[in-house]
């Protein structure tokens, strides 16, 4: 993705606003070190997250660069693991096979969780805007003083320069905001630091107000104190007003999603293109670029050995204590117990407890239909839980829905509901299903990435 930003700014060099026009720089050193920092301050999207610290390791991995930082709020409270309170976590490096110890991959990416807001407290990102000018004054002053620190280890001064001669310092190549908060955050440093902004949406404001219109469920008032979408969407367009260039996954977003603001035309766009491409004034106009990536996913936990291994054999087989060559993933176990019959082929979702992942629909469709039931069992991956009651945001409201379904519709034996799984079990999860021959279903109202479809391609489920 760092690729595809057109501007590059090697160690120690402040950007000109001509530095910044939409044209690359021709004849840039991009062999010096170079710092990115990407920002996502909400952690309730879980799939996002993912994305992100993903985006960060390859980011990190690339030749020239040398550091990436993460920024995202600090949490320390029971309702969270222990590391969301850790000021700086390294994320792991990619591996790779011709890795020679050379330092072309650079430093590392870091988390970097920076106190906003009450520090012992959750916050759901709907009530997260007050905050965001503390997160812009405590980003703003970890680039400074990152920059500062880099300038000395990359470029120290001369030795015959004076004792008090500084480094310069080592600006961001970008700012990369993910999501409306970070994107306003990004804004406010990108026109603070004069850097260049890159903004992903994920998923918008205006598209997501006209969808719960358009479902007839809530009306405008009431859409704006559940989801202060009226404040989202100005987020969205302030970054949208910096950004020299926005990553979207499709072309759809680009025309159908983006289309909705008012930062935003297709056509005026495009034609702003044309007349920088020939020098010709834009007349004081300025839209941001469009860059679309299509979704992609890490490879690194998928097992391509089933064959060679011998697991080729069907389920029954595979847990057979007598007949199985080798143990079955602990998930296994703790998604077939719910089951009377685990032989059946399975229906698999697998989403966040979120109400716009419709889940409550499709135990509603599973339960009223007896063929099916008859058929097949039903596995709900719903993230992780202790007490649902504890549970921060709707997540305890969708799982409480969810157990009083299977119970209205007696669906005891048929339904799988683990209360945990790891990252490292999704692939297993996927593998199950397609052992026992069953689908893998994405219900979502509205899916801006749906990385669980990409995901599942690779263990050959079949997928609605």
């Amino acid at each position: 993705m760092g690729s595809c930003v057109e501007r590059t700014w090697s160690s120690g060099e402040t950007p000109t606003p001509e530095a910044r026009s939409v044209k690359s720089r021709p004849n840039v050193d991009t062999s010096r070190g170079l710092a990115l920092t990407c920002l996502f301050i909400s952690l309730s999207c879980h799939g996002q997250v993912k994305y992100v610290v993903e985006l960060a390791r390859a980011l990190a991995a690339t030749a020239g660069v040398h550091r990436v930082d993460l920024l995202t709020r600090q949490i320390s409270c029971p309702d969270v693991d222990w590391t969301y309170g850790e000021p700086v976590e390294m994320l792991e490096r990619l591996s790779s096979g011709d890795d020679d110890g050379d330092e072309s991959g650079g430093g590392g990416a870091y988390i970097v969780r920076l106190p906003c807001g009450p520090r012992d407290q959750y916050i759901p990102k709907e009530e997260l805007w007050p905050h965001i000018p503390e997160f812009v004054d405590r980003a703003l002053s970890h680039v400074t003083n990152v920059a500062r620190a880099l300038g000395e280890q990359l470029q120290p001064p001369p030795s015959d320069a004076p004792a008090t001669a500084l480094a310069a310092p080592v600006w961001p190549y970008v700012i990369h905001g993910h999501y409306a908060d970070a994107a306003e955050v990004a804004a406010n440093l990108a026109s603070a630091l004069n850097v260049p902004m890159v903004m992903t949406g994920h998923s918008l404001g205006r598209n997501k107000l006209e969808q719960l219109l358009k479902l007839g469920r809530m009306h405008g008032p009431e859409i704006q104190g559940t989801y202060k979408i009226a404040r989202r969407i100005e987020a969205e367009e302030t970054g949208l007003d910096t950004a020299e260039m926005v990553v979207t996954s499709t072309k759809q977003e680009i025309e159908e999603q983006w289309g909705l603001y008012d930062g935003f035309d297709l056509m005026v766009e495009r034609k702003l293109r044309v007349r920088q491409r020939r020098g010709v004034s834009s007349l004081g106009r300025y839209m941001p670029r469009m860059a679309v990536i299509p979704p992609g996913m890490d490879f690194s936990f998928v097992d391509t050995q089933d064959t060679a291994d011998g697991d080729g054999a069907d389920l029954q087989m595979l847990i057979d204590p007598v007949k199985a060559k080798k143990a079955l993933p602990p998930i296994w176990s703790e998604i077939l117990r719910f089951f009377t019959n685990p032989h059946k082929p399975m229906i698999l979702a697998l989403s966040r407890p979120d109400p716009k992942k419709n889940i409550t629909t499709l135990l509603k469709a599973y339960g009223e239909s007896r063929k099916l039931r008859e058929l097949a069992n039903l596995t709900l991956i719903l993230g992780n839980r202790d007490d649902i009651d504890d549970m921060a945001g709707g997540g305890g409201t969708v799982l409480t829905a969810v157990l009083k379904l299977i119970d209205r519709y007696d669906l005891y034996g048929q339904v799988a509901y683990p209360k945990h799984h790891k990252q490292t079990d999704v692939p297993h999860i996927y593998r199950l299903a397609a052992k026992t021959k069953g689908v893998f279903i994405n219900p979502a109202l509205v899916e801006p990435f749906g990385l669980t479809i990409i995901e599942v391609r690779t263990r050959s489920t079949i997928f609605w």
